[in-house]
């Protein structure tokens, strides 16, 4: 009997080999999204009367991967604060300005994929507000760490936006030169709490017109960022390119009218599940979507 139990088991393995491990991920913490109604086709404003206010001009929302902390800019640049709201039991305590924050101008907060790490934009240090350079915290027993600074490309003639991570450590992020207003993409690795010194990644995505606000995939498999390169629909658009599997990326595509207008548009985020587009029109309040289509190829 026990022998026929054991093969029983393994033919179950073999012919469903994905059964206990699509239950242990529906065990895994996820993200509530604060109860609401998830939006449709087009995009609504994201948890109301919770976290966008355009009095306080909510925007860069990052979600923990696990679904218990949730960090967002108030205020606009180089004026602005990240705010922290945590999950204890079944209720989120009311956003408070994020202890790291408190002493300085921080925006544009991002988890790394395992939650390890928040990375974030910040004029912590400088005498110029609009001088900023990336930080990042570390997940401890106790919350989060002191912050540490990763680097400062150029010093002060480059201020540091957007960072993004992949699952392998790789941070990309914007690198916008303030003198001559220009913006490209750098990328650095992360490896046992080191980063190595920031390079400028190639074409086709940085090119001779501005390039800024990427997003990438946990996996790395593909970007999106924000340019003004001709042939878009007016300022800045969203484009996506796709990782090939030599390493070398796509020609950008435009994400089209469903995303972009005769203004500036720029600086888009997805949630953790891969569920939802996270918009910030005009850096006023967060708007929120079902990611439909966007990101095949």
């Amino acid at each position: 009997m026990k022998a026929k139990i054991i093969l029983l088991s393994l033919l179950i393995t073999i012919i469903f080999p994905n059964t206990f491990s699509q239950k242990s991920v529906s065990e895994q913490k996820s993200f509530d999204y604060f109860g609401q109604i998830p939006p449709k086709d087009s995009a609504t404003v994201f948890a109301p009367g919770i976290i966008s206010d355009t009095a306080k001009k909510a925007h860069d929302l990052a979600i923990s991967p696990h679904g218990d902390e949730v960090f967002f800019a108030t205020g606009v640049w180089p004026h602005s604060k990240i705010m922290y709201m945590k999950k204890m039991g079944d209720k989120w305590l009311l956003a408070d300005t994020a202890i790291f924050s408190k002493d300085c101008w921080a925006t544009e907060p991002a988890f790394s994929p395992d939650g390890q790490y928040l990375y974030f934009s910040t004029s912590k240090g400088k005498t110029d507000t609009k001088n900023y350079s990336l930080w990042r915290v570390k997940k401890i027993k106790e919350g989060w760490s002191q912050p540490e600074s990763l680097f400062d490309v150029g010093g002060d003639s480059i201020f540091e936006f957007h960072p993004t991570i992949t699952s392998d450590g790789l941070i990309y992020f914007c690198g916008w030169k303030a003198k001559n207003a220009t913006g490209n993409i750098y990328m650095s690795q992360c490896v046992s709490n080191k980063c190595s010194d920031p390079i400028k990644i190639g074409t086709p995505i940085n090119s001779s017109y501005n390039v800024v606000d990427p997003f990438i995939s946990p996996d790395g498999t593909y970007m999106i960022f924000a340019s003004d390169q001709p042939g878009g629909y007016g300022g800045l658009d969203q484009y996506i390119s796709y990782r090939n599997s030599d390493g070398t990326w796509t020609n950008p595509k435009n994400l089209g009218s469903k995303f972009n207008t005769r203004n500036d548009d720029y600086d888009m985020d997805i949630s953790p599940d891969g569920k939802y587009i996270f918009i910030y029109q005009k850096k006023s309040s967060i708007y929120w979507m079902p990611i439909g289509n966007l990101i095949c190829r």
